[in-house]
């Protein structure tokens, strides 16, 4: 509030210094004919710009009060400022018609710019239908035009009353009083709403009532100042047509931070769609292992070939897995490395209860910078896609050091991929043309492999050895310590 008072002082102090300052200069110089067209075409100018510019941000920002800045604006600057320039010298026909019509106008001008304040939030309608929405915008103007034009019909048609009329002394110092009172109601409505558009608004008209100002000092209601009624009215249609560009500036600062808002909401709503997606493809995954699990150990095993209680270990860690994965908060990052036999073990055991042929061979016991769930995320969507894309392959799964790293390597005897498309079927979404699944595991693996300082990649094929041959490369873990199976 207290930032619109003081930019209410410094307006009214720019509105009475110009008003005084043309004065003098008026009392000084005088001015030419073309000077004073050149700034009323300035001035119509203006207004017609700030018509414009309302009627275009109340479209876009359904501002409707603009409507009516705009339908006032452009009868002012279309209609009132260019037959301001008539004068009554000669009292013929023609000059009394365009005086009506400017007078006309410039009252229909007042009354819209009185309209602005207007609240549109009204519980009954206003019984107009032209006074009840954003219809007083293009559609009022057009209603102005028609109203003028069929005053200066009347005038055309009876042009000794219609020269009394716009003689009389009551018409000149109403209509100034007219656009002082309505200035001073737009501009104290602005300030008690805290509507820093209506007070730049009320400025402008008081700076266009101050031209009348002469009239009333001298006692002349006929006076027209040559420099301080042209020169006022484009302080004024300036200030508004200022007013108006602060909104559109406003609308675009909205409509920009909107835009913002929204870009990020779709990039949640991608990256949340692909969390998604990404879940599923994992449960699915590991729902595939368990269900092969699970009927293992419903079978009866007469000749105990099958180790039940490594199976359960097994399926248990295998659940205890996909709990994590519907977790909001996986437990991942609260560990720190991996012991590679226990878990791999588990893996192949999970997976050879589907069927597949795996054999699996782990030099020592490495421990891997890489947290469990991690790892068996990527051992599992790998052994999976060996299932899925080659079934009834042979698989093997070996693992050795190589120096600061851990070697996995993931072989099978199955179609394999096509030639050259070894880095393209590690992107997201990306599959082959035959292929069942989702185009998602891969790039899955990658970005956690890569997340912990690893590296995933695929062997092209060998010509005299077809399969899928995939390396993954983890970091070791320094000084791993005794712990359970599957961590150090």
């Amino acid at each position: 509030m207290r930032r619109l008072l003081v930019e209410s002082a410094v307006l009214l102090a720019l509105v009475i210094g110009s008003a005084f300052t043309l004065l003098a200069l008026e009392a000084q110089f005088r001015l030419t004919i073309g000077a004073m067209a050149a700034m009323a075409m300035f001035a119509a100018a203006a207004a017609v710009a700030a018509g414009f510019s309302a009627e275009l941000v109340a479209r876009l920002s359904e501002q409707r009060s603009l409507r009516r800045v705009a339908a006032a604006m452009l009868l002012y600057g279309m209609v009132v400022i260019p037959t301001t320039a008539s004068g009554l010298a000669a009292a013929t026909v023609d000059t009394i018609v365009v005086a009506t019509v400017r007078h006309t106008g410039t009252l229909l001008t007042i009354v819209l710019l009185l309209l602005t304040v207007v609240p549109f939030d009204r519980p009954h309608p206003w019984p107009l239908r032209p006074l009840r929405t954003g219809s007083t915008g293009l559609r009022g103007l057009l209603l102005a035009l028609v109203a003028s034009l069929a005053a200066g019909a009347l005038a055309a048609a009876f042009p000794e009353v219609a020269y009394q009329v716009i003689r009389s002394p009551f018409l000149h110092y109403g209509t100034a009083l007219l656009w002082l009172q309505v200035a001073l109601t737009v501009l104290v409505t602005g300030v008690l709403r805290r509507n820093r558009m209506l007070v730049w608004l009320g400025f402008g008209q008081l700076a266009v009532a101050l031209g009348h100002a002469p009239r009333f000092w001298n006692g002349d209601p006929l006076l027209y100042s040559p420099l301080l009624v042209p020169g006022i009215r484009v302080v004024g249609t300036s200030l508004i047509l200022l007013a108006v560009l602060q909104v559109a500036y406003r609308t675009y600062q909205r409509f920009h931070l909107d835009r913002e808002r929204l870009a990020e909401a779709e990039a949640e709503a991608v990256e949340a769609r692909r969390r998604l997606s990404t879940q599923a493809h994992e449960l699915r995954n590991a729902l595939a292992g368990v269900d092969g699990a699970a009927q293992l150990l419903a079978m009866d095993d007469p000749e105990g070939t099958v180790d039940r209680a490594a199976l359960r270990a097994a399926l248990s860690a295998e659940l205890n897995r996909m709990r994590a994965l519907l977790s909001p908060q996986p437990e991942r990052h609260r560990q720190e490395g991996t012991r590679l036999r226990p878990l791999l073990k588990q893996m192949v055991l999970i997976r050879r209860g589907n069927g597949t042929l795996i054999d699996l061979t782990v030099e020592q016991d490495p421990v891997v910078a890489m947290p469990q769930d991690a790892v068996a995320q990527v051992v599992t969507n790998i052994l999976a896609n060996c299932e899925r894309h080659a079934p009834g392959a042979h698989v093997w799964v070996t693992a050795h050091r190589l120096g600061d790293r851990v070697r996995v390597r993931v072989q099978d005897d199955g179609p394999g991929i096509p030639p050259g498309l070894e880095e393209e079927v590690m992107r997201h979404g990306v599959k082959g043309s035959d292929s069942i699944g989702d185009g998602i595991g891969l790039a899955v693996c990658r970005e956690l492999v890569e997340k912990y300082g690893g590296r995933l990649q695929i062997e092209a094929n060998d010509p005299e050895r077809p399969g899928c041959v995939v390396l993954i490369d983890l970091p070791v873990k320094s000084r791993p310590e005794g712990g359970p199976a599957g961590q150090p």
